[in-house]
């Protein structure tokens, strides 16, 4: 039987070499696409861990006032306005708050902090923006990308003001090297000053038309991060925030880290139901798993040109094999004449599907694997985008397209085997006598 099966594939060796070819393409299809998109996953949630790592934000932050920083943004005159009225948290966010939350299984540590607008100004250059007002001795926990070091020599942190890039660039801010031999009441060690200074109002001493300012130091930027609480945000001692936006007790905003993301969905359904779903929470790994629902859908949707390139060619061996049997009635009549049942002609065509299956899918995978690297630099290149995106192969995934494709062709072949076998001897030869 195999050997028949190898005579005839070599006999028709061109009609199934296309055939093959159509099953290479539609396997390989699957197979890039499949790859492509799980390193599309990977470089999202890479990337969501840089922003929040590991990290929970919950925010009150929506109740402080009734004028949001895009509004008074747009509207200066809102800053003068007597009818701005702040408005106060129904769920307060204090010590005891954070003491619960602590208790968590799951939670590492929770870093509280102060939410609100403020005035700065540089030289001549002033915008409204957002403060958050932390503990710079726990500042990595929230950016860990930062680099900043508050406990040299006597240094305090109380003077100092971390601005992002994007906001020092709009106040065209000069961030000269830090001096040596100045006054050591405003430097981070004991010979360094930072000489870049910028004011700060509150927006309640701005209506109240007071002329209290604070100045504090710029040491640097902040590089961009990618979250946007952090880009969109000046951070400042949170001691000298709260006096600065005349807060009380209860905090705005938590940062909660968490050390076991199995725990994740618990510790947020835990503070929903604390909160009575009353606060905002910003949580990364629901970011993701978002993004990631739309990129398999989308996936989805393109593999599914995929497949049928597949179907078409399972009808190529539908027509491949049927035209075999037609080409070769007379030497099924001679085979069952020699004593062949229809269950030895049944496996012989049924064997030559297969054989056109395994090889398609061999020869698929290798495409696949290729085209997922061509696919990528080429879409790369053409949009010019500079991601490190990379294919990931998953051979349990790979395996089942293989797996498909193999059945696919036994289903492809059922019907003109069962046509073969059932050629009665006496009709086949006398076709031929």
């Amino acid at each position: 039987m195999l050997f028949l099966t190898y005579s005839s594939l070599k006999e028709r060796r061109t009609r199934n070499a296309l055939t093959i070819l159509m099953i290479v393409m539609g396997c390989g299809l699957l197979v890039s696409l499949s790859s492509l998109s799980q390193g599309l996953i990977n470089f999202v949630e890479q990337n969501f861990k840089k922003i929040l790592p590991n990290q929970i934000v919950v925010s009150n932050a929506d109740k402080i006032q009734e004028s949001s920083i895009e509004g008074i943004r747009n509207k200066l005159e809102v800053l003068f306005d007597q009818n701005v009225t702040l408005v106060e948290k129904s769920i307060p966010i204090n010590n005891d708050t954070i003491a619960y939350l602590q208790g968590l299984n799951g939670v590492q540590y929770i870093n509280p902090a102060y939410q609100g607008v403020v005035m700065i100004n540089y030289k001549n250059q002033s915008q409204v923006t957002n403060v958050l007002a932390v503990d710079f001795d726990n500042i990595t926990d929230i950016i860990p990308s930062i680099d900043l070091d508050f406990k040299q020599g006597n240094s305090t942190s109380t003077d100092y003001v971390i601005i992002p890039q994007k906001i020092g660039e709009n106040l065209f801010l000069d961030i000269s090297e830090p001096n040596k031999g100045m006054n050591q009441s405003s430097s981070f060690g004991s010979n360094i000053t930072y000489p870049t200074m910028v004011s700060i109002n509150g927006i309640r001493d701005l209506i109240d038309s007071s002329s209290k300012r604070s100045t504090l130091f710029v040491p640097s930027f902040l590089n961009s991060t990618g979250n946007p609480i952090v880009d969109n945000s000046i951070f400042i001692d949170i001691n000298r925030g709260k006096a600065i936006l005349q807060k009380i007790d209860d905090y705005d905003l938590l940062f909660i880290t968490y050390n076991d993301i199995d725990k994740v969905e618990y510790i947020v359904s835990q503070v929903q139901k604390y909160f009575n779903n009353q606060v905002t929470i910003l949580n990364s790994l629901e970011l993701v798993k978002s993004i990631t629902k739309f990129i398999v859908g989308i996936s989805t949707f393109i593999s599914s040109i995929a497949v049928i390139s597949l179907i078409v060619g399972s009808i190529g061996i539908v027509i491949t094999i049927y035209t075999s049997v037609v080409e070769r009635t007379r030497e099924i009549g001679i085979l069952k004449a020699l004593g062949g049942t229809n269950r030895v002609i049944l496996g012989m065509f049924l064997t030559e599907s297969i054989f056109l299956g395994i090889i398609g899918a061999f020869f698929g995978i290798i495409f696949g694997f290729i085209g997922a690297y061509l696919l990528l630099n080429g879409f790369l290149y053409f949009l010019n985008l500079p991601l490190s995106i990379y294919p990931v192969f998953n051979m349990l995934e790979i395996s089942k397209i293989g797996l498909v494709v193999i059945v696919l062709s036994i289903f492809s072949g059922l019907y003109p085997a069962y046509k073969g076998s059932k050629i009665s001897p006496v009709n086949a030869l006398s076709k031929f006598s």
